[in-house]
This record gives C-alpha cells, structure tokens and sequence, in this order.
C-alpha cells in the first residue's frame, strides 16, 4: 500500500476501516495480524479487541494485509469521507468588501492556503473539557467554480469497559467534518459530527477570511417553498401561545402526511420547528433517503451515507435553493421576513454583551424598530408585545430610566422636582430583583415619596405606577451594539452614532437623524493633543508612571494663590493640574471646595479654535468609580454646576482612575441635556499627559516621585496642625 492510500485511511472514521479488515480478512489471519500489531492477544471478541486500536495501528494492519487492494482503499474513503448521519447547519456569508465573490476568494487561497489561515485560527481555540481536542483543517478542493471545500479533523474521547481489566477506560478516536464556502451565493455551510464544535468553527470562518458568519432560520415560509409538500413525512408543530389551552407541541407522522397536511385546521396558527422529508438524491429521482429540517438552528441532515461525490452533488444543489431563496428575502423581503430568517441570537457580539434571552429579544426588537422607522421614514415606532416595567428590568445595565412621569395639570409628560435636593436633572428609576421599583435622586442618593411628586410647575403629580412615562436613554456600550449590529446584518439600513440616535419613551422606541449627537469626545480624536497621545510608553516606564499617578494629589501642601503663580513656572509636577501646563494655556489657580472647575483652557472643537474647556480633577482611586462613592458625588455636583454654565462649552472629567460605566452614562446623558460636550482624561490618557509633562521639563521619574513624597509628607504635618 502506498503512503498516499495510507494518507486516505487517515480521512476516514476508525469504524470504516474496522470494516474494510472485518469483510476483506479471514477471522484467524486478522486476529495474528492483530497480535502482531498490538503486541497483545484477543481475549473474547476480535470486534471488540479492534475497538481498542487508535488508527494509526489500524492502518498497520491494513498495510500488511495483501487481501485489501488499493482500489478497495479508493472505494472506503470515497464511501466513507462523510459521516452515517451527515448534517449541514448553513450560515449567511457577508464578506467586509462587498465587492469579493467566489472568483476572487478562490485565487486568493489557492494551495492550501485556506487551510494555513483555517489553522491560525483553530490552533488558539481553548476547550471546554478533555472531550474534544487537535481541531485542525487538513486539506481543501475545489468542488466547482463557486465552491471550496476544506476538511477538518478533530480527536473525541470515547469512553469504554476494558473487558480484559473490567476497568473504566478510554481512547481518542479520529473524526472528520468539512465545510463549504460559496462567496457568489453568500453562505457557509458547516458539516461536522459533533454539534458543540459549530460555533468554534463558525468563529474561525469568520477571523480567517474576513467576513461575517451569521446562522440562518429556515423559516416555515422558506421550507414551504423549496421543499414538495407531498414529500413530508412527519412534522413537530410548536405552539406559539403558550396559554392558549392548547398543547404546547404535537408531531403528526404518516407516510402520506404531505397530502393530509391540509386537514389539521386547528393547528393552523402553530409554528413548525422540524419536519422530515422523503428525498431524491439522485438526478433520476430513483435514489431516497430521508431528509430532516431543523427550522431554528437552519440545520438539514440525512438518515443515510452518501458518497463524497454524491454529497457533493447533493448538498450543493439543495444548500443553493435554500440560501438563493434566503438571500432574495434580505434583498426584496419585508423587515420581519429579513429578522426571521437570520438566528441573531447567535450573533457573538450580541451573545458577549447579553446574559439571557429575553435582554437578547428586547434588544432585537429595538433593533428592528429602528430599521423599520428608518425604512418607513417615521420617528417612533411602539413594541405592541413588550411592556415598560419588562424593558426597564431587563435592560437595567445597558440604560438609564428617568422618571418622568404624566401631570394631568401641565396636560404633558414633565420633569419633576427631588423633594429633599430640589434637583430636577436625575431621578432615576431603581430595580432591583425581588424588590418594588424605587426612584431614587441621583444627586443626594434619597428616594422620592410616591405621595409627594410635583412637577416644576409645583402641580402634585398622581403616581399610579412608577414606570409611567418612564425615558430609557441607552448608555454608550448599547449605542456601540447597535451600531455594530446593524452595519453587520443590514448595511443598507446602518447606523452611526455620530449622526443618529434613539430612546424609548414608555414602550415606544423613538429615532433622530437630524442631528449631531455625539457628545463624549475621546482625547486621541483631537489633533490639538496629538503630540500627547501619539506616543508610546514602555511597560517598565509605564509601571513607573502608575506610582506617579497613584501619588498625585489635586492640591500640593501650598495652593496659594502666590505659590500656584510661582509653579506656573516651576519645572515641578506636585499635582494633577500641573501636567496642563505643559500643553495648553491653564492657569494654575489654588484648589478651593467652593470651586466648581478644577483646570481651564481653550480647545479646538465645535468649529471653533476658542472654546472653552473646564475640567473637573480627582485623585487616584483603585477600583473603577461609581455614582455612590464621595468622589463622585463631589464630581457630579462639580458637572451640574458647569452645565449650567453658559461660558462653558466643553466639560472634562479629569480623573488618575476608572469611572464605572453606569456614572459616564450618568454624566454623557446630563451633558446631551444641556448641549455640553465631555471630553474625559481619565487613568490612560493621564499617564499620558504626565509622561509628556516629564519630559518637556526634563525631569526623571524617579525625581518626581521624591518630590511627591516630601509633599504628601509637608501635607500630613499641616493637617496635624
């Protein structure tokens, strides 16, 4: 045998080749083979102890077995390349440059390179478990001018009674998959044994050969139109109505089932997650199996083997009128036929972001509002079957929930007073699981009493629920998904969170393209700093520079008015002003707990070359900030001071520390209220600017450290004064 028919040996399962050994040696002649091989004897049966063999031995055998020709070697790897059972889950296929198609995809990974850009992706995967490893793709062909091929291969534990030991033991066996990638017709289609491995493979696809893999619903509409009626055999139909008093799920199977189909009138309204099929698999229709459908994981398999070669002919023609039929419906179809015959729920970005299924469907849904207010040229569209108190608890992390509730005296939704602060900017609805709804004043942390709500026109405001007319904003990370989302699966459509927005008021999802909506600036996106972010930093300078930023304090031992006008001066750096000084025109000023700014200068934004930047300083804080710590109070009344401020056109949050993200969102949404910007120069883009501070003084380190340490130690000796 030569080592090319040994190299086809390797492609195909360890039972294929059991039987080629069982059907083509005689019984005593295998069992010295056996001997030979394993160095061991047959105990009770030669089945059994052939089990126990990984390939390679198995291959051995074959190898010193002259019954066994090389065309019986063709047939059992033509025979058996695909598995009993084969299964096909499709994906939808969506290149980054629309203009790639299967021509050019196909020159571009020629000689195997698809395989090498398969396996750098494959060979990072972290399993789960010891049940699974060495996934690998190990070859791939060209199945016609649309269509490449790549076979994978991966290793499963197969667990046994060693009937020598009558102990628990174990092997590894060898199995195989394949995968087709048709650019022209935009799908991926996944066939492989073991079910957990899709999604890793999915991944790889998508990481290897820069597109989107999106699974697909094969929808009731999808099956009715490719599939022959007359054909089905059984059908599961699911209830979508749970509390209807009708059963949740009933399967009908006869061998005229197609025909009778029409007489279950009572199921009518019932969805239809799986049927099975009779199938011609041949050209001449003479060849049958069985074909099954699994609408929800847009899965087909067959109950029978086929060869490679009528796999191929098979599959490609049926998986082509599937996804032709799939790919008109997100050209032509309506907005709920695009949504139901792609499995969003699946999408990993959606999966990375969400912790259940119902934050996934109200997302989806919002989602979908949007697009269809976009398509439909409208600015509000309701979510009929979702309501407000379940939007509010369910998208608690991603949103802020306002309290802004209906006075029957105004006639309109208004803003409302904090009976304790007076504030009118952040009553903000609280849920928490197992307890009632709380609105609770963002600004003194009190809750507001359901018996004493006014409007600011001092009207008493009914309460009947705490949810009407509550205002869900989105925070930042939701807007990124979104936008993600939408340019992923509906580019025609998009969305850009510079240009558009959305909120929901109550259960009504409300859509803006008519104006800028950007608010929160990041410092690496204005060219007036270039000369601080555009740099890099060594991760042992870097570590250096964390000590600096953990001693630097927002006011040294002397913050006079004197000794700030002297350290305009200074090359010193005492505090976190200090760093500023160095790049634009802040005045250093002393540190008061009557001010309300911290750092001023001039910055060019908003079309202008003068606009005026005031920024609030904290001090280093290891763990990432939130709405109910000391700093950040002092921080957010410091921020509703400056939005009232007409002089100030940008608000900065000046911080050697994290915010958490719930307190930007805080902060982004005040500042959109009253047309402010922010930019944020939080723990990065501060080491930056001390690094750069440094420098320009040409100080080291190490001297700067000192220095802080003399003051913190000047500081303490005041204070014990």
């Amino acid at each position: 045998m030569s080592e090319k028919h040994a190299d086809k040996l390797l492609h195909v399962q360890n039972g294929a080749i059991r039987h080629l050994l069982l059907s083509k040696v005689d019984e005593k002649d295998l069992i010295n083979r056996y001997r030979l091989i394993s160095k061991s004897e047959v105990k009770k049966k030669l089945q059994d102890a052939l089990v126990r063999l990984d390939k390679q031995k198995l291959v051995k055998i074959v190898e010193i077995s002259p019954e066994i020709t090389e065309a019986d070697i063709e047939s059992c790897f033509e025979d058996n390349r695909y598995s009993r059972r084969p299964n096909f889950r499709l994906f939808m296929l969506r290149p980054h440059k629309p203009q790639m198609n299967s021509s050019t995809f196909i020159a571009d990974n020629k000689n195997d390179s698809g395989v090498i850009k398969m396996n750098e992706q494959l060979k990072q995967i972290t399993y789960a478990n010891d049940n699974i490893k060495g996934l690998l793709a190990i070859d791939q062909i060209v199945v016609n001018p649309e269509t490449i091929e790549i076979a994978l291969q991966y290793q499963e534990r197969y667990n046994f009674i060693n009937p020598e030991t009558e102990q628990s033991d174990f092997i590894y066996e060898l199995k195989f998959g394949f995968l087709w990638i048709n650019f022209d017709q935009r799908y991926v289609s996944i066939s492989i044994p073991t079910e957990s491995l899709v999604g890793m493979i999915s991944k790889s696809v998508e990481r290897a050969f820069e597109c989107f893999v999106t699974p697909v619903n094969i929808t009731k509409k999808i099956v009715d139109s490719v599939f022959s009626k007359e054909a089905m055999k059984r059908t599961t139909l699911s209830n979508p109505d749970p509390n209807s008093g009708k059963p949740n799920k009933v399967t009908f199977a006869d061998s005229d089932l197609g025909n009778k189909f029409g007489q279950l009138t009572e199921f009518e309204e019932y969805d239809s997650p799986s049927s099975v099929y009779q199938e011609a698999i041949d050209e001449d229709g003479d060849f049958f199996t069985t074909l099954g459908i699994n609408n929800d994981k847009g899965k087909i398999y067959l109950t029978r083997q086929l060869k490679a070669s009528e796999m191929r002919r098979w599959g490609i023609w049926r998986i082509g009128q599937i996804m032709s039929y799939i790919n008109s419906i997100q050209e032509n179809g309506d907005i709920d036929e695009k949504f139901d015959s792609l499995d969003l729920n699946e999408d990993p970005d959606l999966v990375a972001f969400t912790t259940s299924t119902d934050e996934k469907k109200v997302i989806l849904e919002i989602i979908k509002a949007i697009i269809t207010c976009k398509v439909k040229k409208i600015y509000s569209f309701k979510l009929i079957d979702l309501n407000v108190e379940k939007i509010v608890g369910i998208l608690k992390k991603h949103t802020l929930a306002w309290f802004y509730p209906y006075c029957e005296s105004c006639d309109h939704y208004s803003d409302v007073t904090c009976s304790h602060c007076g504030n009118t900017d952040l009553l903000e609805i609280s849920v928490k699981r197992g307890q009632a709804p709380r609105v609770i004043c963002s600004f003194c942390h009190k809750d507001l009493q359901q018996d004493n709500v006014r409007c600011l026109m001092d009207h008493k405001v009914r309460i009947n629920s705490w949810y009407d007319g509550v205002l869900i904003n989105p925070k930042s990370t939701f807007v990124e998904l979104v936008e993600k989302i939408m340019n992923k699966y509906f580019p025609g459509e998009g969305f850009a969170h510079e240009e558009e927005s959305f909120y929901l008021h109550n259960n009504v999802v409300h859509y803006s393209s008519k104006v800028a909506t950007k608010v929160m600036y990041k410092v690496s996106e204005l060219q007036q700093f270039k000369q601080v972010w555009d740099r890099k930093i060594t991760p042992k300078r870097r570590e250096e520079l964390a000590e600096v930023l953990s001693l630097l304090a927002e006011k040294c031992s002397k913050h006079s008015v004197d000794a700030c006008q002297a350290c305009q001066h200074e090359k010193s750096i005492r505090c976190i002003m200090k760093p500023f000084v160095t790049f634009t025109n802040h005045s250093l000023h002393p540190h008061s707990g009557q001010e309300y700014g911290d750092i001023s200068f001039t910055i060019q934004m908003l079309g202008m070359d003068d606009a005026v930047f005031v920024g609030i300083a904290k001090s280093y804080e290891k763990k990432p900030l939130k709405p109910t710590d000391r700093k950040a109070y002092e921080m957010l009344q410091q921020f509703v001071y400056k939005c009232k401020d007409t002089t100030a056109n940008v608000l900065g949050i000046v911080f050697a520390g994290t915010l958490e993200q719930g307190f930007v969102a805080l902060l982004q949404d005040l500042a959109r209220r009253y047309g402010k910007k922010v930019v944020m120069w939080t723990y990065e883009e501060l080491l930056l600017a001390v690094d750069y501070a440094i420098k320009s003084y040409n100080l080291t380190i190490a001297e700067v450290i000192d220095d802080l340490k003399a003051d913190i130690k000047l500081r303490e000796r005041k204070s014990a004064s």
